[in-house]
């Protein structure tokens, strides 16, 4: 059987300050039914990679019927405009991350990070909502089957495809790129209790790894999220502990436990740290 998922690494440089930079990399997939889907753009600029994914698979961007924004968040939106650009796909995404994906300037005042109009690209307006449970029909036997898995951001999904039993996570699984990334502490918990219990699933891609898991390493991938965030935990309760007062010095403790030095004391790592203490 032709695989319908194809994975497609997009590396790009991420500026923490402006004295500094570090190179990054996220994965979009092309998925192939009767119609073309994409889900996730990657980073502004990063379209390339995706336009000659399509090209291989005799497709052209205009050609592209859907775009699917696993979250709202710059890296995994960027190109949206792109391809509203050369096409009309529908943009779908979950009610959470409509609005910061439909609304950049609101994302980047609500969530401020370095660097944040290089990534994100131009708003797109979405045209459907997804809900848990939805399902997005490609053809041909490939079905998108919408997991809502918030905690990462309140907008998160992952996505089962039917077509390959196949399970697409994005950033659900922590650490994202080797760094704490979440909003909502419980709520990502819960999330990925939920993916552990997911029945049949023989395939899982994460955004920020360079390879697929299968078998036995699927359930051991999830599990090893939750572990980390009970190492988070153990970690933030002991900066507290000894004396650290005040988000960014509890940031900076809780992550220099966690052998992270320098540590990257950023305003999406505060908020990470600070959902251990909520």
């Amino acid at each position: 059987m032709t695989p319908c998922i194809h994975p497609v690494r997009l590396p790009f440089v991420l500026p923490l300050s402006a004295e500094k930079s570090v190179h990054r990399f996220v994965y979009a997939y092309v998925i192939v039914g009767k119609q073309t889907c994409i889900v996730d753009t990657g980073p502004a600029g990063c379209e390339q990679g995706l336009v000659e994914m399509l090209a291989a698979l005799g497709r052209s961007p205009a050609e592209v019927a859907w775009v699917v924004n696993t979250h709202e968040h710059p890296d995994h939106v960027g190109g949206n405009s792109f391809f509203q650009e050369q096409g009309r796909p529908q943009f779908a995404c979950h009610a959470r991350a409509a609005r910061w994906i439909e609304n950049l300037d609101a994302q980047y005042r609500e969530r401020p990070l370095y660097g944040f109009d290089k990534l994100a690209g131009k708003a797109v307006r979405v045209s459907r909502l997804l809900q848990d449970g939805d399902e997005i029909d490609l053809g041909n036997g490939i079905r998108l089957r919408v997991i809502y898995t918030p905690g990462h951001s309140p907008g998160s999904v992952s996505l089962f495809c039917t077509g390959e039993d196949a399970l697409i996570t994005a950033d659900a699984i922590q650490p994202v790129g080797g760094l704490p990334l979440y909003s909502d502490l419980p709520a990502l918990r819960q999330s990925l209790g939920r993916l552990l219990a997911f029945p049949g699933i023989k395939t899982l891609y994460c955004a920020h790894s360079d390879r697929a898991f299968a078998g036995d390493e699927i359930p051991a991938i999830i599990q090893s999220g939750l572990d980390y965030l009970d190492r988070v935990d153990a970690a933030v309760k002991e900066a507290v502990k000894y004396g650290a007062t005040g988000p960014e010095e509890i940031t900076r403790e809780a992550l220099l436990r966690l052998g992270m030095t320098p540590p990257p004391v950023m305003p999406i790592t505060i908020q990470s740290i600070l959902s251990h203490l909520q």
